[in-house]
């Protein structure tokens, strides 16, 4: 893996963000000046409605001030509420947003996003606290994204049905997003046979001495190696996954998620015992505990990446792609 899935920030909260999940029914605080009720009103419009329903999640597209916007559930964000600025989403978005957020929710089973996703996902045309911003997290209760999003690589939306599974780039930066919130509610005595089957966790240790140590050289090639030997040896996906439970698992989550079970086995099954043995502890926890086949989720979005990739010309020479975050 080139990328690094999952950041290190927010660790703190881990031991706090354990003790609640997304069905507790969370009240308002007010000392952190928050007076709305937590769920959609008679008003909202249907799909609002369905996804909370059965998933628990509150799609929202507009906000009244940076200090509703800035003040999650159980957490604020102080540069928004100082010095911060947003638009609401377009109403003309608003349809293709619900589609992509019920084709985002599909993908998992109610039972897993009630107890492991955050309260809302807030969709705006722009979003600004210190600096411009195409995601903000707000503790573990909050997803801040903006539609159309303009992360590097990101693609027009051109068909909404679709584009969950066509913009590879964004629906992977959300899910690498979801997973560091999803992971804060998930504590390491959760799975330990999964914890077991790979090498002990050093906190980081060994991928910042490798990155320390090639980031001065600018050596990319005896990284790349480097990082590859660690996973390797520790049965990660990536080095980084060497850290800590929550960057471990959440790499597993966001591979299964959007990669087929050929190219798992392929690329990081075969010939590593051990993360055979997680990928089939983890999988098979999901289905025993939630209802949720994810692997079937990671079937079908690379079935439906494939298709879409086949119909687009090939890149120019040096020039990157659209599926950049996948592979």
């Amino acid at each position: 893996m080139k990328m690094k899935w999952i950041k290190l920030a927010c660790i703190g909260l881990a031991c706090f963000a354990a003790a609640c999940n997304n069905e507790d029914d969370p009240v308002a605080s007010e000392d952190l000046g928050i007076v709305d009720m937590f769920s959609p009103g008679a008003d909202a419009d249907q799909e609002v409605k369905d996804m909370y329903n059965e998933y628990g999640v509150w799609v929202r597209t507009s906000a009244s001030s940076t200090e509703e916007l800035g003040n999650a559930i159980i957490a604020e964000n102080g540069n928004m509420l100082a010095r911060g600025s947003f638009e609401n989403l377009d109403e003309a978005c608003k349809p293709e947003v619900y589609t992509y957020m019920e084709t985002l929710l599909s993908q998992v089973s109610p039972e897993f996003a009630k107890t492991y996703f955050p309260q809302d996902f807030f969709f705006l045309k722009s979003c600004r606290d210190y600096i411009d911003q195409n995601f903000l997290q707000i503790g573990r209760s909050r997803l801040i994204i903006c539609w159309p999003n303009q992360m590097e690589g990101c693609i027009p939306v051109t068909d909404p049905d679709k584009h969950y599974y066509q913009d590879s780039v964004l629906t992977t930066a959300i899910w690498n997003r979801l997973v560091d919130m999803i992971t804060l509610r998930m504590d390491e005595d959760l799975l330990p046979d999964f914890i077991a089957a790979g090498k002990m966790y050093d906190g980081g240790e060994a991928s910042d001495a490798i990155d320390d140590q090639y980031y001065e050289d600018l050596d990319a090639e005896k990284w790349e190696a480097s990082m590859k030997e660690l996973a390797d040896e520790g049965g990660f996906i990536s080095g980084y996954g060497s850290s800590d439970f929550r960057s471990d698992i959440g790499e597993w989550i966001v591979l299964l998620l959007t990669e087929s079970y050929e190219n798992i086995q392929h690329d990081y099954l075969n010939n590593n015992a051990m993360r055979t043995q997680k990928y089939e502890i983890l999988v098979n926890w999901l289905k025993d505990n939630f209802d949720w086949d994810i692997q079937a989720a990671g079937n079908k979005f690379r079935a439906e990446y494939d298709a879409y990739k086949a119909t687009l010309p090939p890149p120019a020479p040096d020039e990157g792609g659209e599926d950049e975050e996948i592979e």
